[in-house]
C-alpha cells in the first residue's frame, strides 16, 4: 500500500506544483508579469506608418506547452465589432489580433495565426517570395473576452503545431510580428512596420529568445462519409483515416488511407474559353497539412506540385472496350485514392521530404502513381533546393519526370533574388524552363520588381504540377510607391501608385502585345477606397489561341486601351457595398468587316450584417463584348457579340460556436450572338470565311447549402446539399431568364452528403 501511495505522489505532485495556464481571456497568471512585452504599434494598412492612435499591450512567453501570446486591446465598447465569419475568411469585419512566427528564424516562411473578437480562427503560411495562403488549418487555440474599455485575446501555439528544426539549447530564437485590426476604421496595426503582403515581410520580423521545448504529437483523424446523387444514381459509402505524427525532433510523418476526394466546399464557377487551364486551390485537409516544403510556385504561372492532380478524373478508352455504354456510364470526374504518404524532416539548415500517392484502379481504368522528393539547404542568407517529381500513368503506360533546382538569395532586407531551373521529360521529349526574379525595396514606401521567364515548347509540368503555358518568353518590370503626406488634401490617407511593363512572346520570337499598366489606389480617412487603373496593349500576335497549330501558330491582334474604376464603401453600420466598372476598346481589323473590339463591364456587390451571427452577401456582374474572338478548331475562329451575367448569393448563419450554416450559390448566363466566321491565313491575319457558325448560349448553376457542427476542435459533422449543372445550346433560342433557369430545372448533379471527421 505504501508503494502505491508513493507512486501516486510522484505522479501527482508535479501536477500540483506546475502553473497551468488557463486559456480564458484573463491574463492573470504570474507568467504574464515577467513576459516579453510590446506596446508600440504602427498603422500598416493603409501603409502610413503613423503611430497607432489606440493603445495595445502584447505579452509573449513560452513553457512546455508552447508559445503564449496575450493581447490587451483598448477601445470604446461601442466600437467593438464582433461579426462572426467562416474560418479563414479574409474579409471578416471584426476586431482581430494576429501573430506571424518564423519558428526557425531563417527567413524562409512564417506561420500566421489570427483570432477575431467573435472567436473565429484564421491561419495560413507566408512563404519567401510568395503571397499569404490560408488553406492550411493548424491545431492551436485562442480565446477572447470583452471588458469595459478593452478586450483581450489569449493564444496558445503548441510546440508541435508545425514542423520546426530541433533545438538542443534551452533557448530558441524565433522571428515574430504581431497585429491588431480595427474593424470600424478598417486599419491594420503592426509592431514591426510591415504587413503580410509586403515583399520584404519576412525580413522585417522581430527576433526574440524564448524558452525552448519539444513535444511529440500523434493525431488520428478517422472519417466516414455518405454520398448520394439523385440525378445519376451514384451512391457511395467511404471510410478512411488520416494519421499525423510529429516526433518533436524535427521529423513528421503524414499518412492518409482512402481519403475523401473533396471537402464539403464547392469551387468558384469560372467560365474559361481560353487555351490556358484554370487553377483551383486545394481544399482537402491532408494535402494542406505540412505541405509548405513542397510548395514551389511563381504567382499563377506555375506550380511544381498541384495536389489537385491527385484524385482528378481518370483516363478512359471506352471505344476499345467490349461494353462501351457501361464504360461511358461508369465515368467519374474524380478518382479514388488508395493512400498518400508524406515524410519531412528538418536538420538545422537542411529540409528534406518525400511524398507518395497512389490512386485506385477502376473497372475501365487504372489509377496513377505520384512521387516527389524535395530538399532545401540554407547557407547564410542563401537557400538552394532540389525538387524531383515523377508520375506513372498505369492506364496509358506513360511516365513524366520533372527536375528543379531553385535558388533564393536574400541580399539584404531590401533586395531578394530568386532563380529556378526546370527540366521535364515525357514521352521521350525533354523540356526546359527558367525563372529569374528580383524584389527590391529602396525605401519602406517604394518597391521595384522584375522577372524573366523562359519555357520551351516541350516543357510539361501538368502531370503533377501546373503550368499556365509553355513556349513562352516573358520579361516584366514593375514599380510602385505609397504617398502618405497630404496636407492639402486632408481627406486622403494614402495613395498607392504603380506601373508595370510586360513583354511576352513565344520562343520563336512571335511577339505578343506589349503591355503597360498603371494603378492609382486612394484610401480615404472615412475608410473608403477608390482605384483607377488603365492598360495599354500594342498590336501583336496571340500565340496560344490556335492551340499550337503548326501551320497557323498565331493570330495577329490589334492594340487596345482599357481602364477600370473600383470603389469600396466604408462600413455603413450593418452593411457595406462595392462596385466596379470597366471599359476596353481596340482598333478595327482591315482584313475583314470589323468595327473594333469593345468591352463593357459592371459589378456591384454588398454585405448585410443584421446581427453578429448572420451575414448575407450578393454580387452581380455584367460583361458585354463586341467582336469577342473565339477559337473553334484548327484555323477556324469566329467573332461574337458576347453577353455574360453572373449572380452570386451567399449567406452565413452561426449559432453559438458549434453550429454553422452556409449557403453559397452562383448562376451564370452567357449568350454569344451574331457570329461571323473567320479563318487565319499563313501570316496570321483574320479573314472572312463562308463556314457556317451558330450562336450559342451557356448556363451554369452552382448551389450549395452546408451545415457544419463542431464536435471538438478539428472534429466536425457536415451535412451538405449540392445542386448544379451546365446547359449548353449551340443554336441560341433562350433568353437570359431561361438560361439561368434551365441548369436548375435540369441539373447534372443533385448530391446529398454526410461526413463525420473526428480527431483523436
Amino acid at each position: 500500500m505504501k508503494i502505491i501511495i508513493k507512486c501516486i505522489l510522484i505522479l501527482w505532485v508535479p501536477l500540483i506544483s506546475s502553473n497551468t495556464i488557463i486559456l480564458d481571456g484573463n491574463l492573470d497568471e504570474s507568467e504574464w508579469e515577467s513576459s516579453f512585452e510590446i506596446t508600440q504599434y504602427y498603422e500598416v494598412v493603409p501603409f502610413t506608418l503613423s503611430p497607432a492612435k489606440v493603445k495595445t499591450s502584447t505579452k509573449i512567453f513560452s513553457n512546455e506547452d508552447g508559445i503564449y501570446v496575450g493581447f490587451i486591446n483598448y477601445q470604446e465598447n461601442s466600437s467593438m465589432i464582433s461579426n462572426k465569419s467562416l474560418r479563414d475568411e479574409w474579409s471578416s469585419n471584426s476586431e482581430q489580433n494576429g501573430i506571424a512566427i518564423d519558428f526557425d528564424s531563417d527567413g524562409a516562411k512564417a506561420y500566421v495565426f489570427i483570432i477575431t473578437l467573435a472567436n473565429i480562427q484564421r491561419d495560413g503560411i507566408r512563404m519567401l517570395g510568395g503571397s499569404p495562403e490560408f488553406d492550411w488549418d493548424g491545431d492551436w487555440k485562442a480565446q477572447t473576452k470583452k471588458y469595459d474599455g478593452y478586450w483581450v485575446s489569449e493564444f496558445l501555439i503548441p510546440w508541435n503545431v508545425v514542423l520546426m528544426k530541433p533545438e538542443i539549447d534551452i533557448k530558441r530564437k524565433i522571428n515574430i510580428t504581431t497585429y491588431r485590426y480595427l474593424a470600424n476604421e478598417k486599419v491594420w496595426l503592426n509592431d514591426t512596420k510591415t504587413n503580410l503582403f509586403r515583399a520584404n515581410f519576412l525580413s522585417n520580423l522581430r527576433t526574440i529568445e524564448i524558452n525552448s521545448f519539444s513535444k511529440r504529437k500523434l493525431n488520428f483523424f478517422p472519417f466516414i462519409s455518405k454520398t448520394y446523387n439523385s440525378v445519376t444514381g451514384f451512391n457511395e459509402n467511404k471510410l478512411g483515416a488520416e494519421i499525423f505524427l510529429n516526433t518533436g525532433t524535427g521529423k513528421q510523418i503524414n499518412l492518409t488511407i482512402n481519403p475523401d476526394f473533396g471537402q464539403a466546399e464547392s469551387d468558384e464557377v469560372i467560365v474559361n474559353f481560353s487555351a490556358q487551364e484554370t487553377f483551383y486551390s486545394e481544399k482537402r485537409a491532408f494535402f494542406n497539412e505540412n505541405q509548405s516544403l513542397f510548395d514551389l510556385n511563381h504567382y499563377d504561372r506555375y506550380r511544381i506540385i498541384n495536389t489537385r492532380r491527385i484524385g482528378a478524373g481518370s483516363n478512359y478508352l471506352c471505344s476499345s472496350t467490349l461494353n462501351e455504354n457501361d464504360c461511358i456510364n461508369s465515368k467519374k470526374n474524380y478518382t479514388d485514392i488508395d493512400y498518400a504518404l508524406r515524410y519531412t524532416q528538418k536538420n538545422n539548415n537542411l529540409d528534406f521530404g518525400i511524398f507518395i500517392a497512389k490512386e485506385s484502379d477502376e473497372r475501365y481504368s487504372n489509377g496513377k502513381d505520384f512521387y516527389a522528393i524535395r530538399s532545401k539547404k540554407k547557407v547564410d542568407n542563401r537557400t538552394i533546393g532540389y525538387f524531383l517529381t515523377h508520375v506513372e500513368n498505369n492506364f496509358l503506360n506513360e511516365s513524366a519526370t520533372v527536375n528543379v533546382i531553385d535558388f533564393a538569395n536574400v541580399k539584404s532586407n531590401k533586395l531578394t533574388i530568386y532563380n529556378d531551373l526546370i527540366s521535364s521529360e515525357r514521352d521521350g521529349k525533354t523540356g526546359f524552363g527558367y525563372r529569374s526574379q528580383f524584389n527590391y525595396k529602396p525605401t519602406p514606401l517604394s518597391r521595384r520588381s522584375g522577372s524573366i521567364l523562359y519555357f520551351d515548347d516541350n516543357l510539361i509540368l501538368n502531370d503533377f504540377g501546373y503550368l499556365k503555358k509553355n513556349d513562352w518568353f516573358h520579361i516584366g518590370i514593375g514599380s510602385d510607391i505609397s504617398l502618405i503626406d497630404f496636407s492639402k488634401f486632408k481627406k486622403i490617407k494614402e495613395l498607392e501608385l504603380g506601373i508595370d511593363f510586360n513583354y511576352d512572346s513565344d520562343i520563336s520570337g512571335n511577339s505578343n502585345p506589349f503591355r503597360i499598366g498603371q494603378k492609382n489606389e486612394f484610401t480615404f480617412l472615412n475608410t473608403s477606397k477608390f482605384q483607377f487603373t488603365w492598360d495599354l496593349k500594342t498590336s501583336g500576335k496571340d500565340t496560344t489561341i490556335t492551340r499550337k497549330n503548326i501551320d497557323f501558330p498565331y493570330v495577329k491582334t490589334k492594340g487596345s486601351f482599357s481602364f477600370n474604376l473600383d470603389y469600396e464603401s466604408p462600413s455603413l453600420g450593418v452593411w457595406e457595398y462595392d462596385w466596379r466598372v470597366g471599359y476596353e476598346n481596340a482598333d478595327k481589323y482591315r482584313s475583314f468587316n470589323s468595327n473594333g473590339y469593345k468591352r463593357r463591364y459592371a459589378k456591384i456587390g454588398g454585405s448585410f450584417y443584421p446581427s453578429d451571427n448572420f451575414k448575407v452577401g450578393f454580387t452581380t456582374r455584367i460583361r458585354n463584348e463586341k467582336e469577342w474572338l473565339n477559337w473553334i478548331e484548327n484555323n477556324d475562329l469566329a467573332v461574337y457579340d458576347l453577353s455574360q451575367k453572373i449572380i452570386s448569393i451567399n449567406m452565413n448563419w452561426y449559432r453559438g460556436i458549434k453550429h454553422e450554416i452556409r449557403l453559397k450559390s452562383q448562376f451564370v448566363a452567357l449568350q454569344a450572338k451574331n457570329p461571323s466566321s473567320l479563318v487565319v491565313d499563313d501570316n496570321g491575319y483574320l479573314n472572312q470565311s463562308n463556314k457556317e457558325v451558330n450562336p450559342f448560349s451557356d448556363g451554369i448553376t452552382s448551389f450549395q447549402v452546408r451545415y457544419k457542427y463542431e464536435i471538438a476542435p478539428l472534429s466536425y459533422i457536415y451535412l451538405v446539399y449540392t445542386r448544379g449543372g451546365r446547359v449548353f445550346d449551340d443554336n441560341i433560342t433562350r433568353d437570359t431568364s431561361q438560361i439561368f433557369k434551365d441548369p436548375w430545372e435540369n441539373p447534372g448533379n443533385e448530391i446529398f452528403s454526410l461526413k463525420i471527421r473526428l480527431k483523436f
